[in-house]
């Protein structure tokens, strides 16, 4: 007969003999893989917490960018009703100012106003109703588009140069605000002419009949906008050019074209 208990007992001890020398191993391997883990959560906790601060810090730098946005905006509002200084102030002390436009250098036109130079809509077109139309112009009237401050401004750097070239002046009543169609050489451009009487307005604008010609091309010019005047006369084959930036400076015989 076997005796099982016995060769149980024999049987547990060899187990025992190869279990123990695995035990020591395995909870070695344990304690090292914890260690392990420990550091690894570690360090992940540190670079977490250094690229939170990383965000952070970079979010508290573009925070300013909204701030700059309305200061823009602000800036373009202060560009539309900028301080524009006339021609007037730099030609009373030329030798061309009281001495050969004592006239025109009487007047005395504001260099400012409550409302922008020009009123435009979103296109950059006139704000208003086309009262006359031909291919190459629209015409709007001048009342509503351009501010009384700057239309008498403009009248009075005219009337300057009209007393220099020995034109007639021009009446602020009889004025017509035009913008280049498609069909223009500069579509776009917007202008303002100028003439005598309202005899002398109709004759120009529906007859296309000009013998005397005066009229303000508007040129913009690094957030500015300068004053380039056009003044012709055929029967003396008269032709002048004058550029007035908006502080006022003199470019006399050039357009604004040519104006840095």
């Amino acid at each position: 007969m076997i005796n099982f208990p016995r060769h149980g007992t024999h049987l547990q001890q060899g187990l025992a003999l190869i279990i123990a020398p695995m035990t020591k191993p395995s909870l070695q391997q344990s304690r090292f893989f914890s260690i392990a883990l420990l550091t690894t959560a570690l360090l992940s906790f540190i670079f977490l917490t250094a690229c939170s601060d990383d965000k952070s810090g970079k979010e508290s730098k573009f925070l300013p960018v909204p701030d700059k946005t309305q200061a823009d905006k602000k800036t373009d509002e202060d560009l539309l009703h900028r301080r524009v200084e006339s021609v007037l102030n730099e030609g009373l002390s030329s030798k061309e100012g009281q001495q050969e436009a004592p006239r025109a250098s009487k007047a005395r036109p504001p260099n400012s106003g409550k409302e922008p130079m020009l009123m435009l809509d979103k296109t950059l077109k006139p704000l208003g109703e086309v009262v006359y139309h031909s291919d190459k112009l629209d015409y709007y009237e001048c009342k509503g588009v351009v501010a009384p401050w700057f239309l008498e401004l403009v009248v009075a750097e005219m009337n300057y140069f009209n007393e220099l070239a020995e034109l007639h002046f021009v009446d602020p009543k009889t004025c017509i605000v035009t913008f280049a169609t498609e069909k223009s050489l500069t579509p776009g451009r917007i202008s303002l002419q100028l003439f005598e009487n309202a005899k002398q307005f109709d004759r120009c604008i529906r007859n296309e009949e000009c013998p005397v010609f005066r009229t303000v091309n508007f040129v913009p010019n690094r957030k500015a906008l300068y004053r380039s005047y056009f003044l012709s006369e055929i029967s003396r084959k008269l032709i002048q050019h004058h550029c007035v930036t908006d502080t006022g400076k003199w470019h006399k015989d050039q357009t604004c074209y040519t104006v840095d």
